[in-house]
């Protein structure tokens, strides 16, 4: 309780004020406050603005968080986040829990009630066969809607309760990637939907998103430079990515037939493909490939560049990272990688006084270094 100095994104600090009189609490932004005495003496201010208002009266409640949810941040959401709709599904526990709570009364108590809650309730999906299979909610799951959670105060610049809530540890990061024969498998079960096959081929040539692949247009192809222009990036910057002769071999027999302004245009006119989720799926399936999503594919891409010794700098470019971090966690060594490491310092010590056997054969003195 009294005023606290929070750190922005953007390098400044804010100083808030957060006191409870009567059961009541009060929290608030104090931008004009420059130190702690400024901070105090407007906390001083607002305190006695209570006392004169015969505690509450004059106090401007704030909204509850699902009204701010649907006037604010949605609306705000689908202008300048790509993954909105990921949002709005995350935001369904959210608003179960906090829904009717007024943005001022959702405490870090109350954040950490629904930490825990979230962590120990198990995800029930009901198979085809009626059958109901329970498996345990992911920490990622659970750090991402706090994420979310924390995102809605800092919109609504309020002193934000989350920064007192640690995420849940233990989250790993996925490393999911294409073996070879799984690919072998999976481009054989799409032998009979020649559209998804080819957006699969452009993912693990690529490594584009899903999204920035499906809203690609023919004008986004130069074949004369050899390379794709995405548009719709993550990082709302364009970015151009090299063509590989296979990624140059699939456009080209997709351009043969194409009558449309996108590569892959959808049912309704002028638009292009939404979804691909279902059939993607179905083809694991019938691949006999558990566990994987379609964004995996742009992780087997990241993972195979760098096995193959691309520099993470490099891959970031391409796969279009504002944080080295992000590359480092898709570039993960593969099985094939790790053990070329151990291989490589496979060399047998020299004991001392021992000699070498190639130096007894008459190896120059550089050979037998080099040894």
């Amino acid at each position: 309780m009294g005023v606290k100095k929070v750190f922005n994104k953007d390098g400044t600090t804010t100083w808030f004020y957060d006191f409870s009189i009567r059961g009541v609490r009060y929290r608030g932004a104090i931008p004009e406050a420059r130190n702690k005495d400024q901070a105090k003496q407007a906390e001083t201010r607002e305190r006695n603005s209570v006392f004169d208002g015969k505690y509450g009266s004059r106090r401007v409640r704030q909204p509850k968080l699902k009204d701010f949810v649907r006037d604010t941040l949605l609306p705000w959401a689908e202008v300048n986040r790509q993954s909105w709709s990921k949002d709005a599904s995350r935001l369904k526990p959210i608003l179960e829990f906090f829904g009717e709570k007024r943005l001022d009364d959702i405490s870090s108590f109350l954040i950490e009630k629904y930490k825990t809650k979230r962590k120990t309730t198990p995800i029930i999906r009901v198979m085809a066969d009626g059958a109901a299979v329970s498996k345990p909610r992911s920490v990622a799951t659970v750090n991402r809607e706090l994420s979310l959670l924390s995102r809605i105060f800092s919109i609504a610049r309020m002193l934000n309760p989350c920064s007192e809530v640690k995420k849940l540890p233990g989250e790993q990061p996925r490393t999911r990637y294409l073996l070879l024969e799984e690919e072998d498998r999976l481009m054989s079960a799409l032998d009979s939907k020649p559209i998804l096959r080819s957006i699969v081929v452009l993912a693990l040539n690529t490594g584009m998103r899903r999204g920035e692949i499906l809203r690609l247009k023919w004008e986004h192809v130069d074949f004369h430079k050899g390379e794709i222009k995405a548009t719709h990036t993550k990082g709302h910057r364009d970015r151009f990515i090299p063509m590989n002769a296979k990624t140059r071999e699939e456009l080209l027999t997709l351009q043969a037939s194409s009558k449309s302004l996108f590569l892959f245009p959808g049912r309704k006119e002028g638009a292009s493909l939404s979804d691909i989720k279902r059939p993607f799926n179905a083809a694991c399936d019938r691949a006999g490939i558990k566990d994987f999503r379609f964004h995996d594919l742009r992780h087997t891409f990241g993972t195979r560049a760098a096995d193959a010794g691309a520099s993470l700098r490099n891959i970031a470019d391409v796969m279009g990272h504002a944080n080295i971090h992000t590359t480092m966690r898709y570039a993960h060594a593969t099985d094939q990688g790790r053990r070329r490491v151990v291989d490589a310092v496979n060399i047998e010590p020299k004991r001392a006084g021992q000699v070498s056997v190639k130096w007894k054969v008459g190896l120059g003195d550089d050979q037998a270094a080099n040894r």
